[in-house]
């Protein structure tokens, strides 16, 4: 449960010292240099040009003054003892330059060198009871104490956005981009190695922070899984958070004994790691300051529908086209509201939804108008405007004349289009709280951060608990039949004993025989009743399908014996070597307006057991956008993977066929989501076909692969609890 996880967060993730990281009284650059070209020196001249407000102490014994200050021979030479050590010196000089720190009373130090073993570092660092950023930080800056403790010679201004980030090339990009957008920032910080201070510790500084309003945090590869996400939730309930990854990035991970061999990309579990913990994700360097300024505004919204207001008919169907993309709702103008509407605009209008101003005269009057009347509608959540500049109307004039619009219970953002002409109005209603773009294309996707950040915060309010009160599974036989299973050596379970466990945990699968000749084989079809299927059973090999299908429709005594000899036939020619076990008899199920459906555990290598939807059977190869969640889930949860756009079309109606509850697929989800969280041995589950039908939900075809959990508490094996 999050609430637990930010309690233990909080008890058990260290901060001792790390007060001193982002309001340093006085700082100490261990390696300054005279030579101009050196590291040394444009740290210290970037400290000293920034006009950092605390006490700067500089230690080389080569030099006795750099830039106008004293340099000391050593730490231990100092009168006082600094908050933090800035360290730049070669690797064979670091244990020194630690010891003299620790003897001297510091307790934190970036070392923005490198090193060759940066775990030995840190281990050293600890019995000198210090804490260490980096090797590899790439430094700290700290406008509203004047500290530029950086190599970039950038000028940043003050504001409210922070920047955390693994990457010390991406980050002076960074603070390029923002010095020529006159983008402000409350800090910025490079972690490097993070063999001690982490993310997660410093997303603990940036939450309790009160010059930041929202982060914005890059990472190239992801931390472990539980502290990261716990320190994310955390911030996130705070404030809001912008995370950009690249998809690129994403592992490929597969495990060799699934049915399907399909290749799983992390990326899409990243996502939904990320939504549970409240973040905004961001894929872009384009749109990531832009998603951060619009959060950062306080602004939120409560849906996906949109009004536009316009004076010219181009940029609104832009706009429609990035939001038919993006999947938005644009609710049209009902008759009613647009009578008083075009009576209000005099009939100097067109449209209802967008609505395009025609009169010149009377624009911002329209505008206003407009927008009042939009705010009026319920099933509208945001407003749209554009401007087009034209020679006759001011821009700035129209800008001030919206800010009498701007409060309001629904959120306003507007789309001033141009560059020079518009800079100083974009600037104007910035300043008022209104997210300005300069596209169409912009302004949709800064409608679609404020969606995506209530989306997330939906997400993180779900507490779910890992067992349903209302469950009807038996997890005391299921727990004895899995430890019996993995103890035994087995990795791939058993189509009968897959059953059992299916029936323990209270999933519908249909009644089975085995026979393991072909005489009990036409007994076991008579007792299960015309028309059967006939499947191999054989140990070693886990994807029977590719050897012999599944023998559908077997309607009279020599069918069973026909189908058995094709069975065993084609085992010995395709592998001579595995071993025959007879085959498994199930009735013949095939409802009429059926769906078949794909489900399934699988194991993420960085976040756990993941659980999956998408369309199954034949056509699971051609359509491979699955839906993912985290477990444990609840009916929010569950609701939300079942409106995956693929899921909810191929359920819906379509030629004729009519549509199909999703009711006992949520039923199935659920009962997943309990065996994921109560059952850590078991590595993978993948039901396909799940044939949904209105008769119900029946798992026909299912693998289960286990695997020693190497998890030494309960359900310390998932992410989230």
């Amino acid at each position: 449960m999050f609430n637990d996880i930010v309690l233990r967060y909080y008890r058990v993730m260290s901060t001792l010292h790390l007060d001193k990281i982002l309001n340093p009284t006085s700082i100490v650059v261990i390696g300054a240099s005279g030579r101009e070209e050196s590291p040394g020196f444009k740290l210290t001249r970037n400290i000293v040009e920034g006009s950092y407000s605390g006490k700067l102490f500089l230690v080389n014994p080569r030099y006795k003054e750099i830039l106008g200050l004293t340099c000391h021979r050593s730490v231990t030479a100092l009168d006082d003892v600094p908050d933090m050590a800035l360290i730049l010196t070669p690797p064979r000089l670091l244990r020194r330059a630690l010891v003299q720190c620790s003897r001297k009373g510091i307790r934190v130090a970036m070392v923005m060198s490198g090193v060759e073993d940066s775990a030995a570092m840190h281990r050293y660092a600890q019995r000198l009871n210090m804490r260490i950023m980096g090797p590899w930080c790439a430094g700290l800056i700290r406008p509203a104490i004047g500290l530029n403790a950086t190599y970039s010679r950038n000028r940043i201004e003050k504001g409210s956005l922070a920047i955390l980030s693994q990457s010390a090339s991406l980050g002076s990009a960074m603070l390029d981009w923002a010095e020529t957008s006159g983008v402000g920032f409350s800090a910025l910080m490079s972690t490097g190695e993070e063999t001690d201070i982490s993310l997660s510790d410093m997303l603990d500084l940036l939450a309790e922070d009160w010059q930041t309003k929202a982060i914005i945090v890059y990472v190239e590869r992801v931390p472990p899984s539980r502290g990261f996400l716990s320190a994310l939730s955390a911030t996130a309930r705070l404030k809001p958070v912008v995370l950009m990854r690249s998809a690129q990035e994403g592992v490929a991970y597969c495990d060799a004994l699934t049915r399907t061999g399909e290749v799983y990309l992390s990326d899409s579990t990243l996502q939904a790691a990320l939504s549970r913990a409240g973040v905004v994700r961001i894929r872009t360097f384009h749109n990531l300051f832009a998603a951060a300024r619009t959060l950062a505004t306080g602004i939120r919204v409560k849906g996906k529908r949109l009004g536009i207001v316009s004076n010219a008919s181009a940029p609104a169907m832009i706009a429609m086209d990035r939001m038919h993309i993006k999947h938005f709702d644009l609710p049209l103008i009902d008759k009613a509201t647009q009578k008083a509407l075009d009576k209000a605009l005099d009939g100097q209008s067109s449209g209802a939804n967008p609505v395009i101003l025609r009169s010149h005269e009377k624009l911002i009057e329209h505008y206003l108008k407009s927008i009042e009347m939009m705010r009026a509608m319920d099933d509208i959540d945001a407003i749209l405007v554009f401007f087009v500049p034209d020679w006759r109307n001011d821009p700035k004039t129209v800008a001030e004349g919206l800010k009498e619009a701007r409060p309001g219970k629904k959120p306003l953002l507007a789309c001033w289009m141009g560059d020079a002409s518009v800079q100083e109005s974009r600037d104007l209603l910035g300043n008022a709280g209104i997210p300005t773009f300069r596209t169409p294309e912009g302004a949709v996707d800064g409608f679609d951060f404020l969606h995506r950040y209530l989306v997330s915060q939906q997400q993180l309010l779900q507490l779910p608990n890992p067992a349903s009160r209302k469950t009807r599974a038996l997890l005391p036989p299921a727990r004895g039949l899995i430890d019996t299973e993995v103890a035994a050596g087995q990795r791939v379970l058993g189509p009968q004993k897959t059953r059992a466990l299916m029936k323990y945990l209270d999933i519908p699968v249909l009644p089975a025989e085995r026979a393991e000749t072909p005489d009990e084989a036409v007994s076991a079809a008579i007792r299960v009743g015309f028309p059967v299927v006939m499947k191999l059973v054989s140990p070693n090999i886990s994807y029977k399908a590719a050897i012999v299908r599944t023998q559908l429709n077997i309607r009279y005594e020599q069918e069973v014996r026909d189908a058995w000899t094709k069975i065993e036939s084609r085992l010995r020619e395709r592998r001579p070597e595995a071993e025959f076990r007879g085959v498994l008899i199930e009735p013949m199920h095939a409802p009429e307006n059926a769906r078949h459906l794909a489900v399934s555990i699988s194991r993420d290598p960085s976040f756990g057991p993941v659980i999956s939807i998408g369309v199954g059977g034949d056509l699971t190869a051609l359509v491979n956008q699955r839906a993912v969640q985290l477990p444990p889930l609840n009916r929010f949860l569950i609701d939300e993977l079942l409106q995956c756009r693929e899921v909810q079309n191929y359920m819906g109606s379509f030629r004729h066929s009519k549509a199909v509850s999703t009711k006992p697929v949520a039923q199935v989800l659920r009962q997943l989501s309990e065996l994921a969280c109560e059952l850590p041995d078991v590595f993978s589950v993948d039901i396909n076909p799940l044939v949904v039908s209105d008769s119900g939900a029946i798992a026909m075809d299912i693998q289960v692969v286990l695997e020693r959990s190497k998890a030494r508490k309960r359900y310390a094996h998932l992410a989230i609890h």
